[in-house]
């Protein structure tokens, strides 16, 4: 097997839109950190396959399809082989308007340049390497911010990639939102991935990439609620993301004193690579008619006017206002998307394709998963998978939003409110784990009927 790896700066220009909070319109400031597209390429038995990481919010499926094409264009290695995720900071832009005004098409056409010439200078570095996998475990930094009793996945997965006379490639994957700093924040930045990853470079010597996992509902433990409406909360600062940050990395880099050999792909009839991707069409929910939905946000706008009235004298407290505040929030989300799909109604039906793709390394599988799905689907997606360590990447090859679990429309809550970054059905997520679960089936499949 040979591996190379190489990253390229994507900082956009000064005053560049930040994605990932509607309670902020502000353009940035500053750069706190530069952003990169890093990317780690695999070759074994004559097939190679592709891993782009961008420190970015989200990537919608548009900018995939060039950035595939220029990956193609470049190194040959075609689409069904290149996976691009986001880490999901929300201290940059996306490739699209989410939460935020539309990026700048100069620098957006740039980004899928830099992110093909991140491949091919990995293609030129490719060298032989054994791989390995270590495993951590981290409590303290993701938090379920739905219930403080909701499930979390504390495993820190690190790839390690140890090559003949050459520095190594590591892959850091961990499943928490990047969103220390909250919508007052105007500088770019990686949030506290860029702390993990650069303390773990300096302590091993080597190149990472950071990749985030399920994390929809796990954040480092404050509301979404709150920050929706762009509401103070303690410690969303740079000086805890770095805390954050190093904790994490300190963990990855305690794992890798344990990094044990990939294994299978050494044995009599398993081939080391297996890569294959899927598309499937998603429902969307039915959204009610427009009229109905602006009648709402009125009577939401009414009920808070009313309350801030009765708050002038003393007759309202700040959790009625705040809660109503909220409800006009959602009701004026639910009026955009449905506007949206009103404008959009000669264009089809209520419905979008989503892409699941994996590459098989061994007996270990990385499975991208478009949008923002919740922990428990990830967990559950790692135990139908016939590989012995699979690791699920978030915000992968476009984005459709939250996916949350059926069960979780019934309780409520902002990733379930009708939005343009919630509107898939509830029975999306099921069909999206089960079209994984079976390409992943596939890739064994693959490895079996290929030698090695």
């Amino acid at each position: 097997m040979r591996v190379g790896f190489a990253r390229t700066v994507i900082t956009p220009p000064p005053g560049a839109s930040l994605a990932g909070f509607g309670a902020r319109q502000e353009r940035a400031q500053g750069v706190h950190d530069d952003l990169h597209a890093r990317a780690l390429v695999l070759e074994a038995s004559g097939q190679r396959v592709a891993l782009v990481v961008c420190d970015l919010c989200d990537l919608d499926a548009g900018f995939i399809r060039e950035a595939r094409r220029r990956i193609q264009e470049r190194t040959g290695i075609p689409a069904a082989s290149a996976l691009l995720a986001a880490t999901h900071t929300h201290a940059a832009p996306a490739t699209f308007a989410l939460y935020s005004l539309p990026p700048d098409p100069g620098w957006l056409d740039d980004l899928a340049g830099r992110a093909a010439d991140a491949v091919a200078s990995a293609v030129r570095d490719l060298t032989p390497a054994t791989l390995g996998l270590a495993l951590g475990r981290e409590n303290s930094v993701g938090r379920n911010r739905r219930r403080p009793d909701g499930p979390v996945d504390p495993t820190v997965t690190v790839l390690r990639a140890e090559r003949v006379d050459a520095s190594p490639a590591l892959l850091v994957h961990y499943a928490c939102h990047p969103t220390v700093l909250g919508p007052d924040n105007l500088m770019i930045s990686r949030d506290y991935v860029g702390f993990t990853v650069d303390a773990v470079e300096r302590a091993t010597g080597g190149w990472v990439m950071f990749a985030n996992g399920a994390c929809g509902d796990i954040n480092v433990g404050h509301s979404a609620d709150r920050s929706a409406l762009g509401l103070p909360i303690p410690g969303r600062t740079f000086e805890r993301a770095e805390e954050l940050g190093l904790r994490l990395a300190g963990e990855a880099v305690r794992a890798l004193t344990d990094t044990r050999p990939v294994a299978g792909w050494r044995a009599p009839g398993h081939g080391m690579l297996a890569a294959g991707r899927r598309s499937l069409v998603v429902p969307l929910r039915p959204t009610p008619p427009l009229e109905q939905v602006r009648a709402q946000v009125r009577a939401c706008r009414r009920h808070l006017e009313t309350l801030q009235a009765a708050g002038a004298n003393a007759g309202a407290d700040d959790a009625e206002v705040t809660a109503a505040r909220l409800e006009l929030l959602y009701a004026e989300l639910a009026l955009s998307w449905v506007e949206q799909r009103t404008r959009a109604e000669g264009a089809g039906a209520a419905e979008e394709t989503a892409e699941v793709q994996a590459f098989a390394v061994g007996d270990v599988a990385l499975v991208g998963l478009p949008g923002e799905f919740f922990v428990e689907s990830g967990l559950r997606l790692q135990n139908r998978s016939p590989f012995k360590h699979t690791i699920v990447v978030g915000y992968a090859n476009g984005g459709i939003g939250y996916v949350p679990p059926a069960s979780a429309f019934a309780e409520g809550g902002y990733e379930t409110r009708l939005a343009p970054w919630s509107r898939v059905a509830p029975e999306a997520e099921g069909l999206i784990l089960d079209a994984a679960a079976s390409l992943l089936d596939g890739l064994r499949d693959q490895q079996d009927e290929r030698p090695g």
